[in-house]
């Protein structure tokens, strides 16, 4: 009975002891599946912010009490579903009665977008990539990498939109919302081969590798909407307008 514990105790001191030998040399393998959408994330967002940024500004109060029929046939954007239904959020939102047919309703507000798209920008200061050409017999062609001191990437995106109300059975001119823009932007630099900094109206302040950087002054005296990425506070109260602006009376129901 000795003679068998000890040679199991022996064969467990055999296992661990090649087990501390065999466990520094494993190797784990794992995979992670991802993919790419044909839009990037940061487009959508800075498209969608502009666009925004650009609808807050607009105050469709003087449409109170009248059915109105939302007209989206000239806008043009890529994001046509979140923009004509955020159009509608707040025309509901600021208390105008829509309705689902231009035959339901009294007027018509027609909207329509003269921009809405993204324009980039990028500074290099450094030598940038090229190519060497031979110009020696015996020494072969290259290619020098680029070696940036700074580095600078701007993403902006803008929107420009412009609303107006007509009475259905007259086709007289009862609103007007004027021209708005709306802008949106994102921002990343590189600081001798570290970085990115980001920045912009996408982000609450300054960010490095996950994470955000105290605001500086100027960035603490922004607006909490342009510091958090400039979404559409539906509930804040709408633009004063001056009072004798619309007379309505000739348009109400009768």
């Amino acid at each position: 009975m000795c003679t068998e514990a000890t040679a199991a105790r022996r064969s467990a001191r055999v296992i661990l002891a090649l087990s501390g030998l065999v466990l520094p040399l494993a190797v784990g393998c794992g995979s992670t599946r991802m993919t790419n959408t044909a839009r990037t994330g940061t487009e959508q967002l800075l498209l969608t912010n502009s666009w925004d940024q650009a609808l807050r500004q607009v105050d469709f109060r003087p449409l109170i009490g009248v059915p109105v029929f939302l007209d989206t046939t000239h806008v043009e954007a890529v994001d046509k579903g979140w923009v004509t239904s955020s159009l509608r959020q707040a025309l509901l939102s600021q208390g105008v009665l829509l309705r689902e047919t231009k035959e339901d309703a009294q007027w018509v507000v027609e909207a329509r977008t003269g921009a809405y798209g993204t324009d980039d920008s990028q500074l290099l200061i450094g030598v940038p990539q090229m190519n060497v050409p031979m110009t020696i017999p015996g020494i072969p062609a290259g290619n020098v990498p680029e070696i940036p001191l700074i580095k600078k990437s701007d993403q902006q995106a803008v929107t420009k939109l412009a609303l107006f109300a007509y009475d259905r059975a007259s086709g007289q001119l009862v609103w007007n919302s004027g021209t708005v823009l709306g802008t949106s932007d994102d921002k990343n630099v590189h600081i001798g081969g570290l970085g990115p900094f980001q920045s912009g109206s996408l982000r609450g302040g300054t960010e490095f590798i996950g994470m955000t950087i105290p605001l500086t002054e100027a960035e603490q005296d922004l607006p909490p909407h342009e510091r958090t990425g400039g979404a559409v506070p539906f509930t804040d109260p709408a633009i004063q307008v001056p009072v004798g602006v619309l007379d309505r009376g000739d348009f109400l129901p009768r």
